[in-house]
């Protein structure tokens, strides 16, 4: 019973998560709006993630952060890097729609990517469910009228899916191996790092840092979405599947929708409607099935 009370508050962290990536979707937009660069975004906002991270819990890092933990750190820092990064180049070459739309198709890669690693089958309602989310999140998020058409961008944001994929499995297993705030440390050191470099190979414009409305939406990113949610993210998927923390993270894009209506950046329509009706019974199949397995106990 206590076991199912751990991973009923997880799953509701995860979706917790969801809400505020959503709301980073407007952060993320105040800040290019405010004409700061995407590799200076990404450097601070990582470099602020790392540099709470590192002062809360310097006593735990300092003892339970081990050499050992600096293979899984880095491999993970670099999927959530390289993921961000390429999906910032893609949007260059493609439209958000199309961007967002496939993007959110790691959750369905996941439960394949899952199940090469840990030799074990999801079932089959997660994969339903999957592809539900996937559809629902594409009829919230393509202009149908304007249609389909793949680009480069796309296939860039395709291999973005697949990092952000990649990043949920590894911080599944990862999670359960090391202590949570060593794994969020060493992601959010390695992006910062990356960032960085990306930072003064591309752009060096350091005048941005005075400009307080770009710095102020920079500053939520680096606290809220990125510190805060990685956080919860990590100690989440402890308790929770990678493949069911993939469905739940990917109503993001809902959220997204939301917040953007509500502060007058979209207006509301039947898509919308339909898709987030279409994502919210997604999330809800594989807990039929868990409740199922319940009565028969």
């Amino acid at each position: 019973m206590e076991n199912k009370k751990v991973q009923t508050v997880s799953k509701f962290l995860l979706l917790l998560v969801a809400i505020i990536w959503g709301s980073g979707f407007i952060g993320s937009q105040m800040a290019l709006d405010a004409q700061l660069s995407s590799a200076f975004i990404m450097f601070v906002r990582f470099a602020i993630a790392t540099l709470i991270i590192g002062v809360v819990f310097f006593k735990d890092l300092k003892k339970n952060l081990k050499r050992e933990h600096l293979k899984g750190g880095i491999l993970i820092g670099l999927f959530l890097f390289l993921a961000f990064y390429v999906q910032t180049v893609g949007l260059k070459y493609t439209t958000p729609s199309n961007n967002a739309f496939i993007t959110a198709s790691n959750v369905v890669m996941v439960p394949f990517i899952w199940w090469v690693i840990s030799k074990k089958r999801p079932s089959i309602k997660i994969f339903v469910s999957s592809f539900l989310c996937l559809i629902g999140i594409g009829i919230l998020s393509l202009n149908f009228s304007q249609g389909f058409s793949f680009q480069v961008g796309d296939l860039l944001t395709l291999l973005c899916a697949f990092l952000f994929a990649c990043q949920i499995v590894a911080t599944g297993i990862l999670a359960k191996q090391m202590d949570t705030k060593v794994v969020v440390f060493l992601q959010f050191a390695v992006a910062t790092v990356c960032g960085f470099i990306m930072f003064m190979l591309t752009d060096r414009n350091f005048t941005a840092f005075a400009s307080p409305k770009g710095m102020a939406a920079v500053i939520y990113l680096g606290v809220f979405s990125t510190c805060l949610c990685y956080f919860l993210q990590t100690t989440a998927q402890q308790h929770v599947d990678s493949s069911k923390a993939a469905i739940i993270l990917a109503t993001e894009s809902l959220f997204g929708t939301i917040f953007s209506v509500a502060l007058g950046y979209d207006r509301l329509t039947i898509n919308m409607v339909v898709g987030g009706m279409i994502i919210l019974a997604s999330i809800i199949l594989p807990e039929l099935q868990l409740s199922k397995k319940v009565e028969k106990k």
